[in-house]
């Protein structure tokens, strides 16, 4: 893998996070979970951010995650919270996307050839602001 695939996965990663916690906000009731999401919301905004600026000084356009994958976020977030949107579950649900998230950037940057520190480390910071997350809100579970 290249350093433009692995800028290009790293900017999937962080929006399908930023669409993940824009779902569901409006579902938690709890403040302090909110204020956390929204927190980490920042973080990936800015990892995202960062991102496309080094893709378009590359001159590359970011792809789309694409009309299916936000349709199975959205929906799985609506089943789970309509099931159950306390302030424990909500942060299940999250830290078990984060979890997904660290795995699939963590092969990324393994399976990457890139020598570009500065993409290589883009991708470490979006791994450790989902580690912090997850750290984050254990204390809800």
């Amino acid at each position: 893998m290249n350093e433009d695939k692995l800028l290009e996965d790293i900017y999937q990663n962080a929006n399908t996070g930023i669409y993940s916690i824009e779902t569901i906000l409006p579902k938690v009731e709890d403040n302090r979970v909110s204020a956390e999401l929204v927190s980490y919301q920042g973080n990936l905004e800015q990892i995202a951010h960062t991102a496309r600026q080094m893709m378009a000084l590359k001159n590359m356009d970011p792809t789309d995650s694409g009309v299916m994958s936000r349709m199975g976020i959205w929906t799985g977030v609506q089943l789970n919270a309509l099931r159950d949107n306390s302030a424990s579950h909500i942060a299940d649900m999250v830290i078990k996307g984060n979890t997904m998230g660290i795995t699939k950037m963590t092969r990324e940057m393994n399976q990457s050839l890139s020598g570009d520190p500065q993409v290589r480390g883009l991708g470490e910071e979006l791994i450790n602001a989902q580690r912090r997350s997850i750290e984050t809100l254990k204390k809800y579970l």
